[in-house]
């Protein structure tokens, strides 16, 4: 289906998410991680919206957050020339979310409300909250984060074309759709954890101010992606010259061969790493007691000494809407041209 042939009762819904407090953590002190603000973050969204208008949605159900960032971005486009278009519907969904559980249930509230699939704007933890509260949810995601290990690095106009294209027709932009790994985490007597894109155990007992900037710290990680252009411990992996794998099991300290260690933007450490093995799906490492626990960047359990976690690899991760080839795709197929323009291009 063409875009300027979209039948009438095709009316795409997508969820949209929206943390402003993705790049807001004490990072900006401890490295040169970039504070995206509630004006930049206002014009990610508002590029996002003429994507998805243009390319046919007609609703985003929004999360509703204190800083309003998503009616602001709809009161820049209100304020543009016509001719730069129109933007969705807007409809809210869920109370005012102020943390990762209330992200969680506006992003359950959209599945309930039939979006084909979820806008994320945000940083590895805020994608973490949006597929633990709906497993099988396809993401489009936007990185504001600091590592941003998770989200692919695309155009917020491009981003939110490519959400509308898959949510008008899922079946035709399939291919288009990766299935990303997933890591779990069993602690006897306690519900079982979803991780993105590392599991890190650090020293210590506290979790503080969540963030890991100190290579010191380090005791071992089960990491999903090893590539040395990203930040954090899939970083890292990446810089150690792994080769491709499901996940990989880490071990810090030394003995061992010092590696440059991007942990975060412009903190480049060269860290002491004893071993880097390949994991496959359903291999199991266990995490000894007497730690905290971090994940996807974040410091957040403490396991008691004697009370080991398990993390297992898994595949049926979240679903990701691979925009940037979604759109050069849907191009190549003549979805953003007239009919009346067939053949014109040379």
């Amino acid at each position: 289906m063409r875009f300027f042939e979209r039948e009438p009762w095709s009316r795409p819904s997508v969820g949209l998410v929206v943390n402003p407090l993705a790049s807001h953590d004490i990072r900006r002190l401890t490295c040169l991680a970039p504070v995206v603000d509630t004006h930049r973050l206002a014009n990610i969204v508002a590029r996002i919206l003429r994507g998805l208008a243009a390319g046919g949605a007609t609703e985003a159900l929004f999360m509703v957050e204190p800083t309003r960032v998503v009616e602001r971005a709809a009161s820049l486009c209100a304020a543009a020339p016509p001719s730069w278009g129109r933007v969705p519907a807007l409809t809210p969904v869920g109370g005012v979310a102020r943390d990762a559980p209330a992200t969680g249930e506006a992003a359950r509230a959209m599945r309930a409300a039939g979006a084909a699939c979820v806008v994320v704007v945000g940083g590895d933890g805020t994608h973490r909250a949006v597929v633990t509260a709906w497993p099988e949810v396809v993401v489009a995601s936007v990185a504001t984060g600091t590592n941003n290990a998770f989200a692919e690095v695309v155009d917020p106009t491009v981003l939110g074309l490519a959400a509308a294209a898959y949510a008008a027709d899922p079946e035709a932009h399939a291919a288009h759709v990766r299935r990303t790994t997933r890591l779990d985490v069993a602690r006897d007597g306690h519900a079982p954890v979803t991780a993105l894109v590392d599991v890190l155990s650090v020293r210590g007992s506290w979790v503080g101010s969540r963030a890991v900037w100190d290579a010191a710290q380090l005791v071992e990680a089960v990491v999903t992606r090893a590539d040395p252009t990203t930040h954090g411990i899939a970083g890292l992996a990446g810089m150690t010259g792994a080769a491709a794998a499901p996940a990989y099991h880490i071990r810090f300290g030394r003995p061992g061969r010092r590696v440059l260690a991007p942990l975060g933007p412009g903190q480049l450490v060269p860290t002491s790493v004893r071993t880097v093995d390949r994991l496959d799906v359903g291999d199991t490492v266990v995490l000894a007691g007497g730690v905290t626990l971090a994940f996807d960047g974040e410091r957040e359990l403490v396991l008691p000494p004697g009370r080991p976690a398990r993390v297992t690899v898994a595949t049926d991760g979240p679903r990701v809407i691979a925009a940037s080839d979604l759109v050069r795709a849907a191009a190549r197929a003549g979805r953003f041209t007239d009919q009346a323009d067939r053949g014109t291009v040379g």
